[in-house]
């Protein structure tokens, strides 16, 4: 394979991948008339993707998702992206798929969209993989070795701030095709910053071979621990984890007893405060506007998926001792929420009881002032005989 290190997050080297396969399409396929201009990008619910292929000036359809039967998975829809291939035929440049994501969204099935994108009916329809943050995994690492020998890979963009533990601004850009590779580097306008290939390059030999691989099974060792921790959290709490078994990196609970909505919007505020950084709370029905485009159930990376749920990831570079603070803290925010939320009630039913009390002696004034007047009306009435 071939690569290259680009001074760009992830978001805007997925932009610029896009020109370059754009650059590469012989001339025939630059006219107007056959002008390659669609983006086929299977539904995940994080902006930069989605901004990426309109700031390449393409048009993106968004593939939507779906809800696996026997668990609480949202995938890849197989035929979903088979129509829109067929409905766009002549002027899909690629399609983008997703192997790191939040859960309950999982990987897609790269391999059979890989098999996709080489059937006769779809030549000159690449193929590009956002696998952000997972290189720190091997069992997608694998899915797109399989996708590269079944199918049709052109490209695979990583970041090195989530697999390298260096500072926020390179990704990696990897191809089985040296000519891809070569066209990325191309249509880089301008100079760049070194200090993103200086930091990959100082942190790899920090920690060397064995170094990088020692990170990598600790985070193994981690997940049956830290997967443990979170399910007897949400079980004190009556929540439950969601079922997403081919995501081993993001793992989340339901909060379906916090009230929805708001409640549970500030719930990851309550999180925030606390210095928790990096969990996603997500209600149920959220709605989000992205370059002109509405999506409904935003977070969940689907429509109308049932439950309001929180996730947490255990990633390269978490300790031992982080994570126990973790799920100390997230404990004392939900202790926290539950009491607060006693609290509101208990004040709620106060002033119930004081607006029913105000008018039970209202009721009672009106009652004794109709009384004396009766009676004064009486008197009055033995006066006049």
């Amino acid at each position: 394979g071939f690569g290259v290190v680009l001074p760009l997050c992830t978001g805007m080297s997925v932009a610029l991948v896009l020109a370059a396969l754009r650059d590469g399409l012989p001339a025939s396929s630059q006219r107007t008339e056959q002008r390659r201009d669609v983006v086929l990008w299977s539904r995940i619910d994080q902006k930069s993707c989605y901004k990426a292929v309109l700031s390449a000036g393409l048009t993106c359809i968004v593939i939507p998702t779906t809800i696996c039967n026997g668990s609480d998975e949202v995938t890849t829809d197989l035929d979903a992206m088979e129509q829109s291939l067929d409905k766009y035929r002549g002027r899909v440049l690629a399609v983008i798929s997703t192997t790191s994501c939040f859960a309950p969204r999982v990987p897609d099935r790269v391999d059979e969209i890989a098999k996709l994108c080489a059937r006769e009916e779809n030549r000159g329809v690449a193929h590009v993989i956002n696998h952000a943050y997972g290189l720190q995994c091997g069992t997608t690492c694998k899915l797109i070795n399989r996708a590269c020998v079944v199918g049709r890979v052109d490209a695979i963009i990583c970041s090195t701030d989530k697999n390298f533990l260096v500072p926020v601004g390179g990704a990696l850009v990897l191809s089985p095709s040296e000519d891809v590779i070569n066209n990325v580097g191309k249509v880089y306008p301008g100079r760049a910053s070194a200090a993103p290939i200086i930091d990959l390059f100082v942190t790899l030999l920090s920690m060397g071979l064995n170094g990088y691989r020692a990170l990598l099974e600790e985070r193994m060792r981690l997940v049956t621990l830290f997967k443990t921790k979170f399910e007897a959290v949400a079980a004190k709490y009556g929540e439950r984890p969601l079922v997403c078994p081919r995501n081993t990196i993001s793992f989340g609970i339901t909060l379906d007893t916090l009230g929805g909505g708001s409640e549970t919007s500030y719930f990851g505020s309550m999180l925030f405060t606390r210095c928790v950084s990096g969990t996603r709370v997500v209600p149920t029905g959220q709605t989000k506007m992205m370059g002109g485009k509405e999506f409904l159930g935003f977070g969940s990376s689907t429509v109308g998926y049932p439950h309001s749920y929180l996730t947490a990831a255990c990633a390269i570079g978490l300790g031992e001792d982080e994570m126990e603070e973790f799920f100390r803290r997230l404990d004392k925010a939900f202790k926290d929420f539950f009491a607060k939320q006693k609290k509101k009630k208990e004040r709620a039913e106060k002033e119930k009881k004081g607006e029913d009390a105000a008018a039970a002696l209202t009721e009672e004034d009106t009652s004794t002032q109709e009384d004396a007047l009766e009676e004064l009306a009486d008197k009055v009435a033995d006066i006049n005989v």
